[in-house]
């Protein structure tokens, strides 16, 4: 009698599991559509397929509404359905639409690519509001450079079952849509391989991180990106990863898919990844709270964006340079004192430490820019 009341229990344990499963299966992956959408809608913007992309972003916002930076399956993910669907409306034409979305995206989580895009409308006849008010201290407007930009070699990316010449495509792709975002100082290739030539330092071995590292620290930049070039279907999945050259810690790895093996179709993806690569690099100045000794302590924090590892230059602005007819303050003289690398992140804090001197000692109420 105790085993068929024993094996009673098990059968309605596991009906009750089932119809848990049953439950709670449509909600989990109803609750992962949004990102779906998402990723669908990009990957037909990289086709040219507009209309069809924006239908596919107004799914994903349908689910969620929100613009930035999410968690799916644990894994902190971007996503920016409005901001796409403001550059979709654009390569459409629909300028009017295009704004309301993309301020939209700017108010909820500010990004390059959307700033990029306003200043185009804004070219056509199209002002934002968004970009009316003065920048804040921590997001300056445009390209911004006191002392030197972050100076980046890319070396050749690895192809995986793919002809080596596509990877030289890639390569040289990458270097010219770094080039044009006026971001980064990017070595160029010819000047890369005489001094790997010189310097004797192979590429074997190129994608893992601390011979990237060894590699970028003997021709004298910030980061090397390597990356590598896959057969997807139909198309090519492309890897990119940003290595720090003092660290050999992983600044930022994107990723993108072409559909097709054209060099159009090639040229979007990569511009997707580094669009994506100067929005985990955002320009963010600040200024000296504390010293003490080659440790200096910032007020850009994780609440504005700053991370650890991002590198820092250390300035004090002088007086002020006026033209001379109308008195009118040009801008100021800078002492450029150094550069420092943030070491541990606070939400309105950042402490660095000082690894350049090229002035005085930092004081208090200088002021920091990220390269």
């Amino acid at each position: 009698m105790g085993e068929v009341e024993y094996g009673e229990g098990q059968d309605e344990e596991v009906r009750m599991k089932k119809s848990l499963v049953v439950i709670l299966l449509p909600l989990l992956l109803f609750s992962q559509d949004w990102y779906r959408y998402y990723k669908l809608g990009k990957s037909k913007m990289l086709e040219g397929s507009w209309s069809l992309a924006a239908s596919y972003f107004k799914k994903a916002l349908a689910l969620n509404p929100e613009d930035g930076k999410t968690h799916v399956n644990g894994k902190e993910v971007d996503y920016y359905p409005h901001r796409e669907l403001g550059v979709c409306y654009y390569l459409m034409g629909k300028y009017k639409d295009a704004l309301k979305e993309l301020e939209t995206s700017m108010s909820m989580s500010p990004s390059s690519r959307a700033e990029m895009y306003l200043k185009k409308l804004e070219k056509k006849g199209y002002k934002s509001s968004t970009r009316s008010a003065p920048p804040t201290s921590s997001t300056p407007s445009g390209p911004v450079q006191i002392g030197e930009r972050l100076k980046i070699a890319v070396l050749p990316f690895e192809t995986k079952g793919m002809e080596s010449d596509l990877g030289e495509i890639v390569l040289d792709k990458m270097i010219t849509t770094l080039v044009e975002t006026e971001r980064f100082e990017v070595m160029e290739r010819a000047q890369l391989e005489k001094i790997l030539e010189e310097q004797k330092l192979g590429l074997s071995g190129i994608l893992d991180p601390s011979t990237a590292a060894r590699i970028g620290k003997g021709i004298g930049v910030d980061a090397i990106m390597t990356g590598s070039v896959a057969k997807s279907g139909l198309g090519v999945s492309i890897d990119a990863r940003l290595i720090d050259t003092e660290t050999a810690s992983i600044i930022t790895s994107r990723d993108a898919y072409a559909p097709s093996k054209s060099v159009e179709k090639i040229k979007r993806a990569l511009k997707e990844i580094v669009d994506e690569i100067v929005d985990d690099l955002p320009v963010l100045s600040g200024y000296v709270v504390s010293v003490e000794d080659t440790t200096i302590y910032v007020d850009i924090g994780s609440l504005k964006g700053i991370k650890k590892g991002r590198k820092l230059v250390v300035y004090r602005e002088g007086e002020p340079i006026k033209n001379p007819i109308t008195g009118e303050v040009m801008g100021h003289k800078i002492d450029v004192l150094g550069e420092a690398v943030v070491l541990e992140v606070q939400p309105k804090l950042s402490i660095c430490a000082m690894y350049k001197r090229k002035g005085g000692l930092p004081q208090p109420g200088d002021k920091v820019i990220t390269k």
